[in-house]
């Protein structure tokens, strides 16, 4: 439900020449904001160049007892066992603690149970990454609770209206619903581009998988959870209509997988990626309907 709430559907296909190979996720960016603005809390997004700054914003909060959210860039961080190329910086957890004395901090993350450990080092290099698409920028998120929040049928008919909105919508086209045709067209160039012979290209093929079918996702890049999402807001606002394209969405997180294991096993197989190619273009047909509908479901 709170996937659902934050308008967390999304794709991104995204390469630069900073970075060594593409990455691709499927996850909206403003999660933590359209959650805020869906529900009617206030939120507000600290960041700042300074490394010392943004310590000391931390420790202040927690010494109050105020447990902080903050981004973090993924690799830099030790517990999570990712190569040191696999930068988003985007990754959220909650800071719950600081031992100055043993020089470490106690994490929240969404992809491991229980409370993490890391070096206060680690922390600083991991908000303070300059990595593009999403540095991290120093960022913490400070909140304000109203006393009653938006009603949940009008919560879930914004953000179902949002998601669809910056799906078909997006800025550039390697997001939304483009970015997934895109996607489709660059990833048959991937053996050539990225000879999985080479030790470090070799990794493309395993991280993309991790970041399409784990890491957080629920498996299927994201739409798994979406379409347990759309089955709970069916039963809430008694909408039969939600609840078949919730089925719809699960059918898709299937595909979603299916190319996952397609991209991790390219480097035995080469030849997945024309598979892959047209599995994408049949999940961007597919998609686009369940959107459509799910744009005038309200109306």
């Amino acid at each position: 439900m709170i996937f659902g709430l934050g308008s967390g559907l999304g794709f991104i296909y995204w390469h630069s020449k900073q970075m060594p190979y593409p990455f691709l996720g499927g996850r909206g960016r403003d999660l933590d904001k359209n959650l805020c603005s869906n529900l009617g809390v206030s939120i507000k997004v600290n960041k700042t160049s300074s490394k010392t700054r943004a310590y000391e914003a931390l420790k202040d909060l927690i010494s109050n007892d105020i447990p902080v959210m903050i981004h973090v860039d993924m690799p830099y961080l030790k517990y999570l066992g990712l190569p040191e190329q696999a930068h988003f910086g985007a990754h959220v957890v909650v800071i719950a603690g600081i031992d100055e004395d043993k020089g470490i901090t106690y994490i929240a993350d969404m992809a491991l149970k229980g409370l993490q450990t890391a070096t206060l080092r680690e922390l600083e290099d991991a908000r303070s990454s300059t990595f593009k698409p999403f540095p991290p920028e120093n960022k913490w998120f400070t909140f304000e609770f109203p006393d009653k929040l938006t009603q949940i049928d009008a919560a879930i008919k914004n953000a179902i209206t949002k998601t669809a909105k910056s799906m078909f919508y997006p800025p550039i086209k390697n997001l939304g619903v483009k970015g997934i045709n895109y996607f489709a067209n660059e990833i048959v160039k991937w053996p050539k581009l990225f000879p999985p012979e080479n030790a470090l290209f070799r990794q493309l093929y395993e991280v993309n998988y991790v970041m399409m079918e784990e890491n957080g996702t629920g498996g299927g890049l994201f739409r798994y959870l979406y379409s347990k999402f759309l089955k709970e807001a069916g039963e809430i606002l008694n909408n039969k209509k939600l609840a078949d394209l919730a089925q719809r969405y699960h059918q898709i997180g299937q595909k979603w997988t299916t190319i996952a294991k397609l991209v991790r096993e390219t480097p035995e197989n080469p030849a997945n990626v024309h598979e892959a190619r047209k599995i994408l273009l049949e999940v961007a047909s597919e998609e686009t309907e369940v959107l459509s509908f799910l744009a005038r479901i309200f109306q």
